[in-house]
């Protein structure tokens, strides 16, 4: 902006210096609105990332069910709690072998804040570590694991067919 100064009968222009009051306002108010529209993108509460950790991990134990079917050979689960693995039923030698090659279904960290607190087969209580196995017909036992994050939990359901769901608790 230029301002026009006479004095003595000459003319002069010069450039404003700074920003007005209101250009101030304005800019201030674009910030605001901006930063508000990130932070509900990127709201990342104990609910938000339990929801995202529970559909990661039933599409791995989907992953791990077809792959069962495909490789015509039983896979399992197991978890500590915090990471989790995906095993492979090594019928010659009786053993599992972790399983490392299957795109989906390969070993796992859940995510911070996020534990996997019980796992329950046919509705019997069983401790984790223990294998969750998915036979090579696709079947496997019903079973429930309860993913929790600070107050909030959330269940991820098997049933006898190998179907998974995401089950809000209350």
């Amino acid at each position: 902006m230029r301002n026009r100064l006479e004095n003595h009968g000459v003319r002069h222009w010069r450039l404003a210096r700074g920003f007005t009051l209101i250009e101030i306002i304005v800019a201030c108010a674009i910030a605001a609105i901006a930063l508000g529209v990130v932070m509900i993108k990127l709201d990342f509460s104990d609910g938000r990332r339990l929801r995202q950790a529970a559909e990661t991990l039933s599409g791995r134990l989907e992953a791990a069910r077809d792959e069962a079917v495909t490789r015509g050979q039983a896979v399992a689960f197991s978890s500590d709690g915090q990471e989790f693995q995906f095993w492979l039923a090594d019928r010659e030698r009786g053993v599992w072998v972790a399983l490392t090659d299957a795109d989906a279904a390969v070993s796992g960290r859940l995510a911070d804040g996020v534990s996997l607190s019980t796992l329950r087969v046919n509705g019997a209580a069983r401790p984790l570590g223990e294998r969750l196995v998915f036979s090579f017909g696709g079947l496997a036992e019903a079973f429930t694991l309860t993913l929790t994050a600070g107050t909030q939990s959330i269940d991820i359901a098997g049933d006898a067919l190998g179907r998974v769901e995401i089950r809000d608790t209350p």
